[in-house]
């Protein structure tokens, strides 16, 4: 039987507790076996590159995920030291894990957006898409999404934490501390980031 793997993609900058409680409710709400998250090396919809660099990020993304033996870090975009599109993320993690069932874990508000994403269309033949609800926002699929695109709908906790506040909250003084992982709140303490 082939495993279920969720992939969540993002800068990270910095991964936060958000991100794993959402990588849990996907495993609990899906039977998935493994989440594996892929630290963008540059996102394509972001046009500033992440303050963290590249091997912080990846750093910071091991420390948060070493204690939950269904996290997984992986690296599969940066061995390409490019643009991250997620069509050549999940080819991938297919060469990686080839008997593997892959779900791509994203907020519901991305649904949207979805037939933008670059070869929507091959992407949604290696993937099924799973759609977490946020408070407040019904999303709904656009009718030029290809007709053979899988969504399952999750719903997620209410949870008011973002990688932009961390960074502000660290920028002003303020503490983060119960915003991340204890270990990636001391790395980023020991690597002097977002001052």
């Amino acid at each position: 039987m082939s495993q279920k793997i969720g992939i969540i993609g993002g800068s990270f900058d910095p991964i936060h507790n958000g991100h794993l409680i959402i990588a849990l409710d996907a495993c609990e709400q899906f039977s998935l076996d493994r989440v594996l998250f892929v630290p963008a090396f540059q996102a394509p919809l972001k046009s500033k590159s992440p303050d963290a660099s590249p091997a912080q990020r990846m750093q910071m993304v091991e420390k948060a995920t070493e204690e939950e033996p269904r996290f997984l870090a992986s690296d599969a975009d940066y061995r390409f030291e490019s643009t991250s599109y997620s069509v050549r993320t999940a080819a991938t993690l297919k060469q990686d894990f080839p008997d593997a069932d892959l779900h791509w874990i994203l907020g519901a508000d991305q649904i949207a957006q979805l037939h933008l994403w670059r070869d929507i269309e091959k992407l949604s033949e290696q993937v099924t898409f799973i759609a977490f609800e946020r408070p407040g926002f019904k999303s709904t699929a656009s009718p030029e999404l290809p007709s053979h695109t899988r969504i399952k709908r999750g719903k997620l906790r209410q949870l008011d934490i973002s990688s932009t506040e961390i960074r502000e909250r660290l920028k002003s003084g303020q503490s983060a501390k119960y915003f991340l992982p204890a270990n990636v709140f001391a790395y980023i303490k020991a690597e002097n980031l977002y001052l």
